[in-house]
């Protein structure tokens, strides 16, 4: 009897005491999963370039998290008193993180910031010969923040249509260019597919 009663007192105390652990998502409502091609317009030296990439990320209410990577972007500069041509172009990628309220409005803000990583490749050539005059790389990294709206076109698919502005550091090692020579305005458009926590996921 006296086993029993001291059973009986342990199984009340811990159904006392226990206590359901918090943990990062447990308030989170809304969960999904997305993935995104990337159309970059910027202005480099003048001329317009659109450079493509992709992504994807995680759903956790309001925000995202995920990682993208960004194509080719190429650009150059001519000295006619030298007779030369110098070209650099780079690639970047890394982590995506967003916040986009408001989901349940056909049309609402959305804002992301991307950090990356990647190389910066530098050649010089020769306009009379052709003949390459050097090659040089260097490492970057690269903060691109955006903001603007986005449009709910279907349950599974949305398009943001954002300002930019690529911010690109690390430029050490490649002559005549700079890094405000690579960073610049821009508009971005960004295409995502997947579920975003809305019905098709509840």
């Amino acid at each position: 009897m006296k086993n029993t009663i001291v059973i009986c007192f342990l199984l009340a105390s811990a159904t006392l005491f226990a206590q359901k652990d918090e943990t990062i998502f447990s308030d989170v409502n809304r969960i999904g999963a997305w993935g995104a091609p990337i159309f970059e317009y910027t202005n480099l030296d003048t001329d317009v370039e659109t450079t493509g990439g992709g992504g994807g990320a995680l759903v956790l209410n309001d925000f995202y998290l995920g990682g993208y990577g960004m194509g080719k972007t190429e650009f150059s500069k001519t000295f006619s008193a030298d007779n030369k041509k110098d070209n650099v172009n780079f690639k970047h990628g890394g982590f995506w993180i967003g916040y986009t309220p408001l989901q349940s409005k056909v049309v609402h803000p959305y804002a992301s910031v991307r950090l990356g990583w990647g190389k910066a490749r530098f050649n010089s050539t020769d306009l009379t010969t052709n003949e390459r005059l050097a090659e040089l790389k260097d490492n970057i990294f690269v903060t691109t923040p955006e903001v603007g709206i986005e449009l709910n076109v279907f349950s599974f698919f949305r398009i943001a249509a954002t300002a930019s502005y690529r911010w690109v550091n690390g430029i050490d090692d490649l002559p005549t260019y700079t890094d405000d020579d690579l960073s610049s305005f821009g508009g971005t458009l960004t295409l995502r597919f997947g579920g975003f926590g809305n019905d098709d996921w509840d």
